[in-house]
């Protein structure tokens, strides 16, 4: 009675079978229209099937994307880079991409309006050839010329630490000559409109806008400063990001197109090494030697080609032709030096931002104490694309006390506050979002070729500044937060510590793995990702996954099934069938969908050939859990489709036409799926599925019918059931359907 899917206590196919696709809560699913989208969900939960944590301390887990966990950690674990963003001033001081000592570029400071809220700096003549000369042109520089031309204001929109400040410059240089590129500050925009004395005409100004400030930049405003620029014959450029309402401004923006990494670098330690021999040439130098160094050393260098490869911002490009012009190192010195002054100097950064009472005052930034704004900082490194808000709060948990001299309700620590706390050195790292879901509106993110900063600050923070106990405390803390995103955010950070001491790593995850919270055992399983990531570490979590799940503990059982569904199966296919089987005895799992994903995980990896036969193996195990975890496998892989051009071919189908797994093994699952209570109700549906897509393609028709005859071959249950499917459920609502015809033939072959 149960093989043709009659009600069982643990059915989740309950209901009338004939409501194939008008079940309850399958609204919106089509059956007849095209394209994988109508397809079932990866893991549906419109059914009482597989109700995820349902039982589990009333908490319910999001699936997570393998992909995007180990891309979030890999941004945390990964190799050296080196971001540095534009260094803003006021004054006669550094100023421009990746200067960092005072007198670096000669600059003549004057006010304008005898208050102060105005000011320009006359770039020498000089400064700017050098920067010409160190310039890798861009597409939008001739865009920007021909603007330039018509109108006297045009805003420059990119990112911070793009060049979009070099490349302005040069365009006001172009435009009046070397010796006339001004940049110009101001408190506020208007205050350009109400000056009475006005700025000196026939020169060229970059204005630099915070993220705030391009924000609140409207038609009106641009249309008054272009006329009092038109008056005195200058020219002003804005900077900023303005892709947010580039429409509103049309005719005005201009998009800066950031130049090749690659060739940045070229362009840079070409201008430093003009002039100097760096091939020892016997008969005199001819300059040859600087492009044989370029192209022969150090674009094809490992490191640097790795590096220039990840597109970072021509401002973290500079640094390093800096580091590499001081000494034109060759070969494995040159390997040498960078593996030695690349960390160091993100090291020395990375001290800097963290040591307040030094770089930032005795008594703290802006009302926050020296400790509460350093845990604020190194909360930004663990908690990276997180809002404010969540930031604070971490920051309060890390140093115990309330945050003095903060609002404890409204909107706080936005614009110039933000950037003071965060200090110029971190300010440049990161990129403040506004984002209005997030709580108080603004998320801080670290920028392209910053990444590795945020490991340091960490290493930096475990060394010198907190004892690593109290920080392993304060991640696991922040473990058992509420909160999805900081959840996962502290178990990298845990992940990551596990360098420097793993068995206290250990003992952390295996508490954490421990709890009753299905969010926090999935944390943990992050936890274990990040560990076996890190190569020097593998050995060790692979044996604490064996004892786990080999052991009576049913949460670290299920902890081990994520952790494989997250990523691992990726790095031990082989043992994650093997400890799989093992967590899916567990009767905790009927209740969960762990075990899937990892079977799942395994599949994605690439490994169908092994996992298909390995399913069969479950599907005749004398145990009812590891049967159900077969089912559910199968109609979880039934559901997905080949990519493009192939996208009108199930996956398992495509696999057996190429014959990578066998015809008779994946019948074997189809037949547990479409026989066992648990799965029949929407195994049938994806079958039903199956045959509306292949109706009016003879090839893929003729793959569905071999494999119908497989699965109803020697299964009377079976085959009574797929006529009851044809006759009350899919001939009603696929009348026009004629593979139907073809199946139903099957049937009669079938009979006795």
């Amino acid at each position: 009675m149960t093989a043709l899917g009659l009600p069982h206590p643990y059915d989740d196919d309950t209901g009338d079978p004939e409501e194939l696709w008008d079940a309850p809560g399958d609204e919106g699913y089509d059956p007849l229209e095209e394209g994988p989208a109508a397809g079932p969900e990866e893991y549906p939960a419109d059914r009482p099937a597989d109700p995820v944590e349902s039982s589990d301390g009333g908490e319910s887990d999001e699936p997570l994307d393998s992909d995007d966990v180990l891309r979030r950690l890999a941004g945390l674990l990964g190799g050296p880079t080196i971001g540095l963003g534009d260094v803003r001033v006021r004054g006669q001081n550094a100023t421009g991409h990746g200067a960092v000592a005072i007198g670096t570029v000669n600059v003549t400071a004057s006010g304008t309006d005898g208050t102060g809220r105005i000011w320009y700096e006359r770039l020498s003549e000089t400064d700017v050839r050098e920067r010409a000369q160190g310039y890798a042109p861009t597409s939008s520089d001739q865009q920007l010329d021909r603007h330039l031309k018509r109108r006297h204001l045009v805003c420059l929109s990119g990112p911070s630490s793009s060049g979009r400040f070099t490349s302005a410059v040069l365009a006001t240089a172009r435009r009046h000559g070397h010796d006339r590129a001004c940049v110009l500050g101001a408190e506020e925009l208007d205050d350009l409109l109400g000056s009475t004395e006005r700025l000196p005409g026939g020169r060229g100004y970059v204005l630099r806008l915070a993220d705030e400030a391009a924000s609140a930049v409207d038609g009106f405003t641009l249309v008054a400063l272009a006329a009092r620029a038109e008056e005195t014959g200058m020219t002003l450029i804005l900077l900023g990001d303005f892709s947010r309402h580039a429409q509103d401004l049309a005719g005005h923006v201009v998009e800066h197109r950031v130049p090749p990494a690659v060739e940045v670098f070229r362009a840079r330690l070409r201008q430093h090494l003009t002039g100097r021999c760096v091939g020892w040439c016997p008969d005199g130098c001819d300059g040859v030697c600087v492009e044989r160094y370029l192209d022969d050393e150090c674009v094809t260098h490992p490191l640097l080609s790795a590096y220039l490869a990840g597109e970072p911002r021509p401002g973290e490009v500079v640094p390093v032709v800096e580091l590499i012009a001081q000494s034109v190192p060759h070969g494995p010195a040159l390997t040498e030096r960078l593996e030695q002054l690349l960390p160091r100097q993100l090291r020395e950064r990375a001290a800097q931002i963290l040591d307040v009472g030094r770089h930032d005052g005795r008594h703290g930034v802006g009302g926050w104490t020296a400790d509460q704004a350093r845990a604020f900082r190194l909360a930004c490194a663990v908690l990276a694309g997180q809002p404010v808000a969540e930031i604070r709060q971490a920051a309060h948990r890390l140093t115990g006390a309330g945050l003095t001299g903060i609002p404890s309700g409204g909107p706080w620590l936005r614009g110039p506050d933000l950037d003071t706390m965060l200090g110029s050195t971190l300010r440049q790292a990161v990129v403040v979002v506004s984002d209005e879901r997030a709580v108080g509106g603004w998320r801080i993110e670290f920028g392209a070729g910053s990444d590795q900063l945020r490991s340091t600050l960490l290493e930096v923070a475990w060394t010198d500044w907190w004892l690593p106990g109290q920080l392993l405390g304060w991640w696991a803390d922040l473990v058992r937060s509420d909160v999805p995103e900081v959840r996962q955010a502290a178990a990298g950070a845990i992940g990551w510590s596990a360098g420097r001491d793993v068995r206290a790593a250990l003992k952390t995850v295996g508490d954490l793995a421990r709890e009753r919270r299905a969010g926090v055992r999935q944390a943990a399983a992050i936890v274990l990702v990040a560990m076996a990531m890190q190569p020097g570490l593998r050995q060790r979590v692979r044996t604490e996954l064996d004892q786990w799940a080999a052991g009576p503990a049913a949460h670290l059982r299920d902890t081990v099934a994520r952790a494989y569904g997250l990523g691992l199966a990726r790095l031990w296919p082989d043992a994650a069938l093997m400890q799989l089987r093992l967590v899916a005895q567990a009767r905790m799992q009927r209740r969960n969908n762990s075990v899937v994903r990892g079977l799942v995980e395994v599949y994605r990896a690439g490994h169908g050939a092994t996992l298909v036969p390995e399913l069969v193996g479950w599907s005749a195990s004398d145990d009812p859990e590891v049967r159900l975890h077969a089912a559910r496998t199968l109609r979880v892989l039934a559901d997905r489709w080949t990519e493009p051009p192939r996208e009108h071919w199930p996956e398992l189908l495509d696999l057996v036409r190429r014959r990578i797994v066998e015809p008779h093994d994946v019948a074997a699952l189809w037949a547990a799926a479409l026989g066992m209570p648990q799965t029949a109700y929407r195994s049938w549906r994806t079958l039903g599925f199956w045959l509306n897509r292949a109706d009016g393609d003879p090839e893929v028709a003729a793959h569905c019918l071999a494999l119908l005859r497989h699965v109803i071959a020697g299964r009377p249950p079976l085959r009574h059931r797929l006529d009851h499917q044809i006759r009350h459920v899919w001939r009603p609502i696929m009348p026009r359907n004629d593979l139907l015809d073809a199946v139903h033939a099957l049937i009669d072959e079938d009979l006795p």
